[in-house]
């Protein structure tokens, strides 16, 4: 683990070009002979990389965000997906995703899993598969998009993406308070949960 978080910080600098064995034990304070004792060599080191991302990070992540309200998990997923330290390092995978197939598929497993999320969250909110499936495409596409818009944004948009994509759902208003009510810190709990993966204990 030690050595996929220090991977991980390289990403979100550099991109896979700046992942080499050099930095990884830099950044470590650790040894080369530290790294081999790990893994049969960079090649097995990258694809381990990629496929914490792809399936051990999301999975643990969703849990740690979980709540019985559909609409408090959308907006923690939502903070997540905004997060200073999670859109660098989705961008770095999926622009590592065009020239790797393990990397692609580490994308791909990670889509599907926050799709899947998604999908049952609106589902939940009433509306049918097929339309819950178009929902958290809309959503997720929203959330890994890189841009700046030229107006300011509200921390409380995604209640009102919610809004329209779920209309008739609990108002937004509504999950706000109970939401802060019960969990102090519900705007940005997914953050700090993906966060803790990558703390050295």
């Amino acid at each position: 683990m030690l050595w996929l978080i220090a991977g991980q910080q390289l990403l979100r600098r550099g991109g896979a070009p700046a992942v080499k064995l050099h930095a990884l034990t830099q950044a470590l304070g650790l040894t080369t002979g530290s790294f081999y004792h790990h893994f049969a060599g960079m090649p097995d080191y990258l694809a381990q990389l990629a496929r914490y991302y792809g399936t051990e990070q999301p999975v643990a992540g969703l849990a740690q965000i979980h709540d019985p309200d559909p609409r408090v998990r959308l907006r923690r997923l939502y903070a997540l997906a905004l997060d200073d330290e999670m859109r660098p390092l989705d961008a770095a995978m999926r622009d590592w995703a065009g020239s790797d197939a393990e990397a692609a598929a580490a994308v791909r497993a990670a889509d599907a899993i926050l799709l899947e999320f998604l999908a049952t969250a609106f589902a939940e909110l009433g509306h049918p598969p097929a339309a819950a499936r178009a929902r958290a495409q809309l959503m997720f596409a929203a959330g890994v998009a890189h841009y700046t818009p030229p107006w300011p944004t509200d921390a409380d948009i995604i209640d009102e993406v919610i809004d329209i994509l779920a209309p008739g759902s609990t108002p937004a208003a509504q999950t706000r308070s109970v939401g802060r009510s019960a969990k102090p810190s519900a705007n940005r709990p997914a953050s700090s949960a993906v966060r803790s993966q990558s703390k050295i204990t």
